[in-house]
């Protein structure tokens, strides 16, 4: 069975994260749980595989599956092996995954761009990048995808019950937009209670485009 199936049959949906602030929460792929279990560790989910294809003018850096703390060391030896000035190309597929780990490999993206190297990011069609994949795609430039491409956005949980919290969410809403995300976008997403809590927020990239998001800036055609 494929990661990404795997993942969405594991623990109703709910995936372990641990946020920016060091306080653990986790990305759910699916609606609120009533009674939430205790979430279960990192080693319990299956990594992402990342593969590696070099070609004569560019890197491709192919990540599918969840993101997780192992993921995470992985995608940062493969990115600092690629040699200085070689642009990259970041393929996501991704239901999400460990918010620290996610946020480390954004701002290693970011400072490898600061220092030069053109570090792009694509979703393919038919292929979908979610919560935490989402933050991963805006770290890269040009953000390319095909028109039925799908995003998701939702607010994180807390691993402990289950729950979102306000500051959370705030601190996750901030770094989309700090990253390049329309606040009209953010806007429209909050009033249709994406960020509540109870809500999977999708949208293709055809739409996306279409509506000025500036979550993907190049239709593959």
């Amino acid at each position: 069975m494929p990661v990404r199936a795997t993942a969405r049959m594991m623990v109703l949906g709910l995936l372990l994260a641990v946020g920016s602030s060091g306080a653990a929460t986790a990305d759910s792929l699916s609606v609120n749980r009533p009674n939430p279990a205790p979430a279960p560790a990192a080693s319990d989910f299956p990594d992402a595989t990342l593969v590696r294809v070099d070609q004569m003018d560019s890197t491709t850096l192919r990540l599918d599956g969840i993101i997780t703390p192992a993921v995470e060391q992985r995608f940062s030896d493969a990115l600092r092996s690629v040699p200085a000035g070689q642009p990259v190309v970041v393929e996501l597929s991704s239901p999400g995954g460990f918010t620290t780990a996610g946020y480390r490999m954004i701002d290693l993206m970011l400072a490898e761009r600061q220092a030069g190297r053109a570090v792009a990011t694509r979703v393919a069609g038919g292929q979908s990048c979610e919560s935490m994949c989402v933050g991963l795609y805006l770290a890269g430039y040009p953000r390319y995808a095909a028109p039925t491409a799908e995003f998701m956005v939702h607010a994180p949980r807390l691993a402990e019950n289950g729950r979102m919290t306000l500051r959370s969410t705030d601190q996750m809403v901030k770094r989309l937009v700090a990253l390049g995300a329309a606040p009209a976008w953010i806007e429209r997403v909050r009033a249709a209670g994406g960020f509540s809590g109870s809500l999977d927020y999708r949208d293709n990239a055809d739409h996306l485009a279409a509506v000025g998001a500036n979550i993907v800036t190049h239709l593959i055609r």
